[in-house]
């Protein structure tokens, strides 16, 4: 039996394609393939390859990814970024967010583990003034951390009505007029107690009911621990449009993180990985990737994890520092 959820509180809302060569202008250039018989191979996906050209674009936030995906992610779809624990998942969306509401565009954040409070208090560490959008009503945070942690200490859990969840989520999105929502992450809102297919089937009915009731573009996260590829929630990347693969290798200075597109509907993609880091103010830079040996599936494996009643608590913003 599905937990019946409402939501009681809502947050404060105050308001071409080929691989990288070099830079120019903070954008990549396109490598020559008659020059360069050794490129990756592009890839096509098979589904709305006739009409490329007329798929409206969603900046990603991320400068040097929007070249690669043909000028952003496609518009009014879902996409997924999935990861171990500290590779920039969160850093992705804020970026996503950012860009959005700089060109004057409202957003919802849906924050499931983590605090409102500390997901702003993040954003300043990066140099990014999250609050003054949440001030102007531009950015509505909502805190579901109170429900699943709540969910934890009860000895059965009950799966969460996605259909009546996504239409609270969706009243917010239309009271605030938002076209951008991330739901971060989103392994928790599809958990169940059945089979995979019984995750498949609650991962499609979720990124259906996304795009049947709010028409946003939306960004998601998951998991994955020590090289599985969804740590667990690998039924969820099957309905959404795009994948971004963010994943440790190890490389001839030692380790790094790298960024591999595996999915976009669509879209010409190329299947190399790029090397990036976190830079503060800009957030995930790629670079041309350095050599590597092998995936670092040797790394220390990363735990990660995922009542009945609301799944939104309030947040006021004076629990944020004050940087």
């Amino acid at each position: 039996m599905e937990a019946s959820l409402e939501i009681e509180h809502e947050s404060i809302s105050t308001s071409d394609r080929w691989p990288v060569s070099s830079r120019k202008d903070n954008r990549w250039e396109k490598t020559d393939s008659s020059k360069n018989p050794a490129q990756s191979t592009i890839v096509k996906s098979q589904e709305d390859d006739k009409n490329d050209q007329d798929i409206k674009r969603v900046s990603s936030g991320i400068a040097d990814l929007d070249p690669l995906i043909q000028g952003g992610f496609p518009e009014g779809k879902s996409c997924l970024v999935t990861g171990e624990a500290g590779l920039g998942k969160s850093i992705f969306c804020m970026q996503f967010v950012l860009r959005g509401l700089v060109d004057g565009e409202k957003a919802v954040y849906v924050a499931v583990d983590s605090k409102p409070a500390e997901i702003v208090e993040e954003a300043a560490s990066m140099g990014w003034d999250l609050n003054q959008y949440v001030e102007k009503k531009q950015l509505l945070i909502l805190d579901a951390s109170p429900y699943f942690s709540a969910r934890m200490v009860g000895s059965k859990e009950k799966e969460i009505d996605i259909s009546k969840t996504v239409a609270d989520l969706a009243s917010y999105v239309k009271r605030v007029g938002a076209s951008r929502v991330v739901i971060d992450p989103v392994g928790p809102l599809i958990a169940s107690q059945n089979t995979t297919n019984g995750l498949r089937d609650r991962s499609r009915a979720l990124i259906h009911a996304l795009q049947e009731n709010m028409g946003t573009t939306n960004l998601l996260t998951a998991y994955a621990i020590n090289g599985a590829r969804m740590g667990g929630h690998e039924a969820e990347e099957f309905p959404v449009n795009g994948v971004v693969v963010l994943k440790y290798a190890r490389g001839e200075s030692g380790l790094i993180r790298t960024l591999l597109l595996s999915k976009m509907r669509g879209t010409a993609i190329d299947l190399t990985e790029y090397q990036f880091d976190i830079v503060k103010e800009k957030g995930i830079v790629l670079s041309p990737i350095e050599p590597m040996t092998t995936p670092a599936d040797e790394i220390p494996e990363s735990s990660e994890s995922l009542f009945s009643g609301s799944l939104f608590k309030e947040w006021q913003s004076d629990e944020v520092s004050v940087y």
